[in-house]
C-alpha cells in the first residue's frame, strides 16, 4: 500500500469514528446551558442551582447561571437574553411560567428547548420536574391537623405568586373543612422578595395581637417558617405552646426539628434529584438526540417527598433518601 492510500484510509477511519461519537451521543462541542431561578434567596433555589451546575460541569458543558432576585421580568428578560446568546437548552427553576410566556414563545421560535424545575407545566415547555405540591401540601396539613387533635387557633401564611405554594395552600383549604374545630385567626400571603423578614415581622405583630390563642402555624415552605420560629423564640414561646410546620426540607429545619424548637415538620423535597433528572433529559434530548417524545412523553417528571418529624428526623448532615 503506497503511503497516499494509508493516509486516505487512515483520514477515512477517523471520520468514520467521528460520526460513530456524534451518532452515540458524543458531541464535538459541549452544550452551552442558560438556567435562570427566581430568587436565590430561598435556600430549595440554592439548592437546586448549586446542583445542576455542579452536575453540568462534570459533563464538560458551559453552564451560565443567574438569578432574577423575585423579579418576573427580570426572569423573562434573562430567558430572552439566552435566546439572543443561542444556548443549547433553557432551564427555568421556582418560576411562574405564565408570567414569562412570550420568553418561552420567543426560546420555542427560536428552536431552544425549555425545561423546567418546580414551575408548574405550560405550553412550549417540554417537562416540568417536580415532586407533586398537592401531596405535599396534604401530608404536611394531616399531620398539622393530627398534632392539633383537630382543634385550636391557627395562623396561616401563603404565597399565592408560585404555584407549588398555592397548590400547598389549597391542599390545607381542603383538609381544614374537614376540620371544623379548627379556627384561623389570620391569613397573610408573602411577597416574592423580602419574605423571610416580612415573615417574622408579621408574625411579631400576631403575637401581640393574639398573645396565647395561637396553637399552630401553618407555612408553605421552610423558610418563612424558619423566620416564624425566631420569633416565636424571641418571645420565649415553645414547642409545647406553639408549633410550626414548612415544606422543603433543608438541613437548617432538620436542625430545629431535632432540637426542640416549634418548628416541627415538614416535607423534604430531592431538590438535587430533581436538578439530576433536568440534566438527564438535556442529555437525552440535546446531546444524544432522543425525540423529545420519547425523551418526555409527559409533561410532568415526580420526585416523592417524605414527611419529616421528630419521628424520623434524619442525623445531622444526613438526608432522607441517603
Amino acid at each position: 500500500m503506497t503511503r497516499s492510500k494509508a493516509l486516505k484510509l487512515t483520514m477515512a477511519c477517523v471520520a468514520i469514528l467521528l460520526v460513530g461519537l456524534v451518532c452515540a451521543g458524543y458531541a464535538a462541542t459541549p452544550p452551552t446551558i442558560g438556567y435562570v431561578t427566581a430568587n436565590m434567596t430561598a435556600t430549595s433555589q440554592v439548592r437546586v442551582t448549586n446542583a445542576f451546575v455542579a452536575q453540568g460541569k462534570e459533563k464538560g458543558w458551559k453552564v451560565i447561571n443567574a438569578d432574577a432576585k423575585g423579579s418576573w421580568p427580570t426572569l423573562a428578560d434573562q430567558i430572552e437574553n439566552y435566546v439572543q446568546m443561542k444556548v443549547d437548552a433553557i432551564v427555568v427553576a421556582m418560576s411562574d411560567l405564565p408570567s414569562i410566556k412570550a420568553a418561552i414563545e420567543a426560546a420555542n421560535k427560536a428552536k431552544i428547548p425549555v425545561i423546567s424545575i418546580d414551575s408548574g407545566s405550560a405550553e412550549g415547555v417540554i417537562a416540568d420536574i417536580t415532586t407533586d405540591n398537592y401531596v405535599m401540601g396534604s401530608k404536611i396539613s394531616s399531620f398539622f391537623v393530627d398534632r392539633l387533635n383537630h382543634e385550636g387557633n391557627i395562623i396561616v401564611f401563603k404565597f399565592s405568586e408560585h404555584h407549588g405554594t398555592r397548590k400547598r395552600g389549597r391542599a390545607l383549604d381542603m383538609v381544614l373543612l374537614e376540620n371544623p374545630g379548627i379556627k384561623v385567626l389570620a391569613t397573610h400571603n408573602l411577597p416574592p422578595a423580602g419574605f423571610m423578614q416580612d415573615a417574622q415581622a408579621k408574625m411579631e405583630t400576631y403575637i401581640t395581637q393574639f398573645g396565647d390563642k395561637i396553637d399552630a402555624v401553618w407555612c408553605p415552605w421552610d423558610g418563612p417558617a424558619m423566620a416564624v420560629t425566631m420569633a416565636l423564640q424571641a418571645a420565649r414561646i415553645g414547642r409545647d405552646k406553639v408549633f410550626v410546620t414548612g415544606v422543603d426540607g433543608e438541613q437548617e429545619a432538620f436542625d430545629l426539628i431535632r432540637s426542640g424548637a416549634p418548628f416541627v415538620a415538614t416535607v423534604a423535597q430531592p431538590f438535587e434529584l430533581m436538578a439530576k433528572a433536568a440534566i438527564d433529559l438535556i442529555d437525552e434530548i440535546v446531546v444524544k438526540g432522543v425525540p423529545v417524545e420519547k425523551a418526555a412523553p409527559t409533561s410532568t417528571i415526580y420526585v416523592d417527598a417524605p414527611l419529616v418529624s421528630p419521628a424520623n428526623v434524619p442525623a445531622k448532615g444526613a438526608w432522607p433518601w441517603d
